[in-house]
Formats: structure tokens, sequence, C-alpha cells
């Protein structure tokens, strides 16, 4: 931890010890004094690095899932979507009324 190569070494206070008297903006527990600003990093940090494999694994189920909802045009025979128009015909559509105006 960078804090502790310039020589801060945080105490923590026991679940047995009273909660942290405030003395103005600063928090006192023993004999450290932490800035009540600081208190929910110490708390957040994670012990150690999670491992690629870790990474890996959590995100393994994040994939995509194949689609059951792809049905033939009844006009074009290309693929679409359940209850879409169909992007063929559409581009069609699109095109032929750009014509007429």
């Amino acid at each position: 931890m960078a804090l502790a190569r310039l020589g801060y070494h945080f105490s923590l206070p026991s679940l047995t010890q009273q909660t942290p008297q405030l003395r103005g903006a600063i928090a006192v527990a023993g004999t450290f004094k932490t800035p009540i600003w600081l208190e929910p990093f110490l708390w957040a940090a994670p012990k150690k690095k999670t491992s690629h494999s870790k990474k890996r694994m959590r995100a393994s189920n994040k994939g995509l899932e194949n689609k059951e909802n792809v049905t033939q045009c009844p006009a074009c025979g290309n693929n679409k979507l359940l209850h879409h128009l169909c992007s063929h015909c559409y581009g069609e559509i699109k095109n032929a009324h750009k014509v007429a105006n």
C-alpha cells in the first residue's frame, strides 16, 4: 500500500470498542487519526487482487444467447424477428416512398 511506504499505519477499531469519537472533521480510533472523508475508502479496499481466472469465471455467464424468435418473412423469404418488419421489405417501401415524393 502506498500510504504504508510513507509511514502511515492504519489501525481499524475492533467491534468490542466503542464507536470513534468525532473531534471536528477527524475521527479518532486508538492512536491514529483518520480523516472522516477517508474512512469509506479504507473499509472498501479488497484484501487481494482478483485473479484473471476469477474475473473470467464471473464474466462467463454474460455471453450472447441464441435467438429463438427468428422467422422467415412471408413476402420475401428473408430472416426477420417475430412482430418486426423485415428490413429488406422496409427498405423497398422506403425507396418507393422517396421516389413518389
